[in-house]
């Protein structure tokens, strides 16, 4: 069989993530010993992510395909669906609960560089959102790309992950995944909270965390030419996630 693979959708940059039979392969760097030792780690506490398999002989990672229906634009039914937003919350409190004590291999090197898990810190998936999410039957059935986990506080990833499950951003950026109106983001928003275990008022001040820090990081990695933060400039990413904190700083109130 050819390694040369189909072309995954999604991601910044076309052919990068491919399909070869039943694996898939990535770039490989400095990260990988990091990513495998925590994906072997979710493998033994029976979270479905995607099995480390090692390298192949173009040095890429290779790693097991979850089959399902990716959360590509539009969202899937059941992502659309106010319950979708629940299933995404209680699989981030699943991850939450496999990583809780995981210590990652001296030294740590993430996609970012070196950085050492500090007293209170978790390994966060650190791009929790739904299009790095695996949907079967109506059912939320996998997570994928850890390539952006890095040590930090919860509930960054939980931030993360209820402004997207609830689309907390300006109506015209919620037609392009599926919602012919904007949709009921209280709604929306109660249930991820009771999928994660939080009260919804508690999701507010992480979500506006959770957004200030990816500015400042993709700002700060990218302006060093990191990638995949200096794209992240480059396309207007960061343009776009400053609209989506305006947005969600005047909307506060209208919330919970």
């Amino acid at each position: 069989m050819s390694d040369e693979g189909a072309a995954l959708l999604g991601g910044l940059e076309a052919g990068r993530v491919v399909r070869v039979g039943e694996t898939v392969r990535r770039p490989a760097g400095p990260w990988t010993p990091t990513l495998f030792a925590l994906l072997r780690r979710l493998q033994r506490k029976g979270f479905p992510a995607p099995r480390p398999l090692g390298t192949d002989a173009r040095g890429r990672e290779i790693l097991s395909f979850l089959p399902g229906e990716g959360s590509n634009w539009p969202w899937p039914a059941a992502l659309l669906a106010t319950d979708g937003a629940r299933q995404i919350g209680a699989m981030l409190r699943a991850y939450h609960a496999a990583v809780a004590d995981f210590k990652a291999p001296s030294p740590a090197v993430w996609r970012h560089g070196p950085q050492a898990l500090r007293p209170g810190e978790i390994v966060l998936h650190g791009d929790f959102g739904p299009h790095n999410l695996i949907w079967e039957a109506g059912r939320l059935t996998g997570v994928i790309d850890f390539e952006l986990a890095r040590p930090g506080d919860a509930a960054e990833d939980v931030g993360f992950a209820a402004i997207r499950a609830a689309q907390l951003r300006p109506d015209e950026m919620t037609r392009p995944v599926g919602f012919a109106a904007p949709p009921d983001r209280r709604a929306r928003l109660a249930a991820f909270a009771e999928g994660y275990g939080w009260a919804a008022a508690a999701l507010i001040p992480a979500a506006l965390m959770a957004q200030r820090g990816e500015i400042e990081r993709a700002v700060r990695l990218g302006g060093a030419g990191l990638e995949p933060w200096a794209t992240f400039v480059r396309r207007g990413i960061v343009d776009k996630a400053r609209l989506e904190l305006a947005w969600l700083e005047a909307n506060v109130g209208l919330l919970v």
